[in-house]
């Protein structure tokens, strides 16, 4: 069964000690740690060149709040496939963390965009799998691997033990407002291992509002989470809502509140 999570992404401006409290409150179970600065003179949740003993304190701070991190994600700004990437393995590692969460780069519908995409994951990969840490690649409207056809190319030139799905439906259904994205996971089954949950309107980029909350779009959940039941591989769904920086507390308590009030019965019955 997928043990639901969220994003920390969505709090962007806010601290850990603001957060973590709300996340556990809601009742998720774990995270996916934002590393990636967004915000102007605003501390990220991570930082990168610490000292190890910063690392294991932080995860420690984290699970005293009964909070895992299943994954790290924004990469601290470093692309995926440069010399600077084994920093990013390096501190997933001294913090036991399974999995680093990268969003497809590159230009749609380029070959050479698409070739320098698999290469560079192919070539971080090899470095992760000896830390035994997973490479999750989310397709993404725009970008190199963003469609069904691109996402199944992609997965035939990787290492499905280290470099896996994260499947968002609401990017592939913006790309193809004519998929199933839920009949499309048949053919990634094999290489999904994370689900992004986020609400969107058949054919509609989601939106920064009350409409991404699950169950407030088309995107059927609970197939989603039927098929997560059935697929050894699915160990997360995080919830992925995105916000501009700064939102106030109380409002993405709200966000929190209703996205699991929907999902846990659920990924519960499944």
């Amino acid at each position: 069964m997928a043990i639901l999570g969220c994003n920390t992404q969505l709090f962007v401006g806010h601290s850990l000690d603001e957060i973590l409290p709300l996340i556990v409150e809601a009742g998720y179970e774990t995270i996916d740690l934002f590393s990636q600065p967004v915000v102007p003179l605003n501390d990220p949740f991570i930082q990168l060149g610490r000292l190890s003993s910063y690392y294991t304190d932080l995860k420690r701070k984290i699970s005293l709040f009964g909070l895992n991190v299943g994954s790290l994600s924004g990469s601290f700004g470093i692309e995926i496939g440069s010399p600077e990437f084994d920093r990013v393995v390096e501190v997933c590692h001294m913090m036991g963390l399974p999995a680093i969460a990268i969003e497809s780069a590159g230009l749609s519908d380029n070959d050479e965009a698409f070739s320098w995409m698999l290469n560079a994951v192919n070539r971080s990969s090899l470095l992760a799998a000896q830390a035994e840490i997973k490479i999750m690649i989310k397709p993404y409207f725009g970008k190199s691997v963003y469609s069904l056809e691109t996402t199944t190319k992609f997965t035939q030139s990787v290492d499905s033990d280290w470099v896996g799905i994260n499947f968002d439906a609401s990017q592939l259904w913006f790309a193809e407002p004519e998929l199933d994205p839920i009949e499309s996971l048949d053919r990634l089954k094999d290489f999904v291992c994370c689900f992004s949950l986020r609400d969107c309107r058949r054919g509609q980029m989601p939106t920064l509002d009350d409409q991404q909350i699950p169950g407030q779009g088309d995107i059927e959940f609970e197939s989603l989470a039927e098929f997560a039941s059935d697929v050894s591989n699915i160990s997360m769904a995080m919830l992925d809502l995105h916000s501009t920086p700064h939102r106030s507390l109380d409002d993405l308590r709200k966000w929190l509140d209703q996205s699991i009030q929907y999902l846990q019965p659920i990924f519960d019955q499944s």
